[in-house]
Parts: C-alpha cells; structure tokens; sequence
C-alpha cells in the first residue's frame, strides 16, 4: 500500500472518522474581516451609508442586498473597469474591490444561512488618516446642508505659502460625514482670478458653486475625495509643488439635509515636506472639445459634416468621441501619468481614455488604455496608477490621446431626474457643453510626473 493509503487504514484501524463536511463560512470568522476592509469606512455609525455592517445583527439582514451590489460592481464604489476594448496596463492603488475569493466566501455565507460563527472582536477597519500632518485647512464658516436636493458648495482655504513648498500627502476630513458626499481639491495659483474670488467669496466662506464646482475655479485639481478614500500620497521622490501666494479650493457635493442638520466644517489635512523632490507633480488633461478638428462627427449632428457636442433628449446611449495632438506646457518633451481623474456630469455613463503613441520606448505599446469605466457622479475619484514611477505611461508631443464618452438623456436615467427636478423640467432636453447642472463635459485630468526644477 502507499504511504497516503496506509495513514488512512491506520485511522481506520483506531476508530478515528475522518470528517469531510465542509465547515460554513461564519460572519466572525470570514465575513466581517471582508467587510472591514471593503465596507465599514462607509457602513458605520455616522457614516455616509444608509445602513451599518459593523455588526453581525446589521450585516446578517442585509447579505443579500451586500452580495447584489457587489455582483453588480456598485459596491464597493470604483468605477474603473477592464474591457476588452480598453484595459488599462497597469492596476489601482487602494483597489477597493473584492477579490474573487472574497465574492465567493460572501455568496456561501448567504448558502449556508448566514451563521453567525463563533463570537470574536471586530476586525480593525482600515485608518484613513494621513500620517505626519504639517498644516490643517479648515472651514472658517460651516455650512448646514438644507433642503430636499443635492446641494454644491465651494470653499477658499489659505495655507499662507510664502515661498514654494511641497506636498507629499494631503486628506480630506468631512466634519459631517452624513452629508459629504464628494470633495473636489484643487490649487489656485496667484493672478486675477484667483484675486477676484477673494474679493467675491473670502476665505473659509462657503458658496453655492453648482454641480461643476470645480471647473468653476480657476484650479488644478490634484484630488478628488469620496469616503472611504485612503489619504491621497506620493512616494519619497515625487511632490505636489504650491507655490507663494496659493489658495486651496474644496468643491463639495452634499447630499440633501434628511440625514441631519449637524453643519458641516470639513477640514483638509496636508502634509509638507522641506526636501526638494527629484520630481514634480501638476495636472492637466483632454476634453471638452466642441469643434472640429478635435470633436468627431457622430451620426445625430444636426448638420451633416459638422460635429457638434449635443445629447439628443430621450437619447439612450449617446455618444461623443474627440482626439488630441499632445502638446505639452512648457515645452516639456515628456511626462509620466501618475494619476486618472475622469470628470463627466450627471447625465454621463461612460469614459475612456487611450494614447496613439507617434514614437513608442522602451517596449511600451503604440497603443495603450489609459482609463475606462462606467461614470456615477455620485462617486467621482481619482485613480493613481499601482506601478513605479519609471514604468507609469507616458505621453510625448505628437501623440494622439482619444477621449470617449456615453450618455443616457431619457428618463430611465435616475440622474437625469435629479437634473430636471433641479432644473424644474418635467421632459428630457438637449444638452449642450458646460458646467450648469443641465450641461455637460467629457474630460480626462491627468497627474502628470516630470523632473522637478534646480531648488533656487
């Protein structure tokens, strides 16, 4: 006999059965470990989510609301997705979706009944605060969410930079977590501009900014937050530079004021750092084009041979495709993606970007995914690429970046009822390019790495 064969006679031969009942999967033992890391940032007392899961006696109720909408891919929030048409080459950092194996140990824990296991201490949700905060930007003037309907409100914050500083880390912290639904950041650089916004809205001070918040800033947006968001940071070498004279905006989504009337205060953390960086971060981007050559012709112009940024009202799978000849600022001859923020408004479905390289490197494709995924204005993010800095992708003057974007302009559409609610319409219209709540966009911000300059 084997050895295998022998070890279970012997068994045999004692009176010892061996057990091949599969053991169920337990909310102790396998499903709130799974939980604390995809849900409970959200799905907590005071948390934005409309039900806790930090309990066995919450989750249980819910498995099979949790098990859809992670089947669904609406939970954890993360729209980025991998197409056959568009897969970019490289993952996410802090990828909050469930692994396979995560998925599967959910759906048996709904088979087996939902037991609850053998009691033991909660697993220890995942910290989402910034390590080694240096300045912290707060709201002067809180603000008290009111009303049925979403509302967006902008704020100037002053992190009184005298000379250029760097940062290497920055956190948004809502001071009502029920209400903040999304923050927008961005840095506003000296000039009239910004001049002008002071002397209109002051500093801490909230206003009404509307849905296109921060496009109504003359900013670079370096963040985009949503709950749950692990700190926004960037490895020893790489820095976000602010320069002397430099405001703070945060552009924030509220949801209606039913949850609570507990003002909000939200607070920005940053962390500087004095070492000059061997490299330097700024953003910019592609889209938004409203004429040839950029904006392509797509078959529901009105005038045949000129193409036109305009969803059809009642129109179910719009789209609008433009293409750019990269020209970068400052003469630069290259820069590194490090980050993805797709931007869209209510009405959006769907965004992709790809580069057309005219002189590919170093074995990196002519053709490459840069972002894709469906669009929820409700849970808008950045995206940084989980790759070294050396291997990120690159763009070059004379490539071709391609933006794509869908929409659907019917009422099947949740968001375009919120749009028309707001806008006091009762029927789908046509909609143009803008940043009003009625309007729309179709862009791609890039973070983009390059040399830092000589420290002075």
């Amino acid at each position: 006999m084997r050895p295998l064969a022998l070890w279970l006679a012997g068994l045999a031969a004692c009176g010892t059965a061996l057990d091949s009942t599969p053991q169920p999967v337990t909310w102790y033992q396998d499903v709130a470990p799974i939980a604390a890391r995809h849900c409970m940032g959200c799905h907590a007392p005071g948390g934005i989510a409309p039900f806790e899961l930090t309990s066995y006696d919450a989750a249980a109720p819910n498995a099979e609301r949790m098990l859809a909408a992670v089947e669904a891919g609406v939970m954890p929030p993360f729209d980025a997705r991998e197409e056959p048409a568009c897969t970019p080459r490289f993952g996410w950092v802090d990828d909050p979706r469930l692994a396979d194996g995560e998925r599967a140990a959910l759906a048996q824990w709904i088979a087996d009944g939902v037991p609850a296991g053998e009691p033991a201490p909660l697993p220890e949700i995942p910290s989402t605060e910034l390590a080694g905060v240096t300045r912290t930007l707060a709201a002067s003037v809180p603000f008290t969410a009111s009303g049925t309907r979403d509302q967006f409100m902008c704020y100037l914050l002053d992190p009184q930079v005298t000379a250029t500083t760097w940062l290497t880390g920055l956190q948004v912290r809502p001071g009502s977590p029920q209400v903040v639904h999304h923050v927008v950041v961005s840095e506003l650089v000296p000039g009239a501009a910004l001049d002008a916004l002071v002397a209109e809205h002051g500093i801490g001070a909230p206003w009404a900014c509307g849905p296109g918040g921060a496009a109504s800033v003359p900013g670079l947006v370096i963040n985009v937050w949503t709950p749950g968001n692990q700190p926004f940071q960037t490895p020893s070498e790489l820095a976000i530079p602010v320069v002397s004279g430099a405001k703070i905006a945060l552009a924030i989504h509220y949801h209606p004021a039913g949850v609570t009337a507990a003002p909000d205060a939200t607070a920005l953390d940053l962390r500087e750092s004095a070492t000059w960086p061997q490299k330097a971060y700024f953003v910019g981007g592609f889209g938004n084009a409203s004429a040839a050559p950029d904006l392509l012709i797509d078959p529901d112009d009105r005038v045949a041979g000129t193409p036109e940024f305009r969803i059809p009202a009642n129109a179910p799978t719009h789209a609008e495709h433009m293409r750019f000849s990269v020209q970068l600022p400052y003469n630069l001859p290259e820069v590194k993606i490090y980050m993805v923020d797709p931007h869209m408004h209510l009405v959006g479905t769907h965004i992709a970007a790809t580069v057309e390289r005219a002189a590919p490197r170093d074995g990196e494709p002519k053709t490459e995914c840069l972002a894709n995924g469906q669009w929820n204005f409700d849970w808008q993010r950045s995206y940084v690429y989980d790759a070294p800095l050396d291997q990120l992708p690159s763009l070059r003057p004379g490539d071709v970046v391609d933006i794509g974007c869908t929409w659907d302009n019917t009422l099947v559409n949740p968001f375009v009822q919120r749009a028309l609610a707001d806008a006091g319409l009762g029927a789908p219209v046509d909609i143009g390019l803008g940043n009003n709540s009625l309007d729309e966009m179709c862009l791609e911000f890039f973070g983009y790495v390059i040399d830092a300059p000589p420290p002075p």
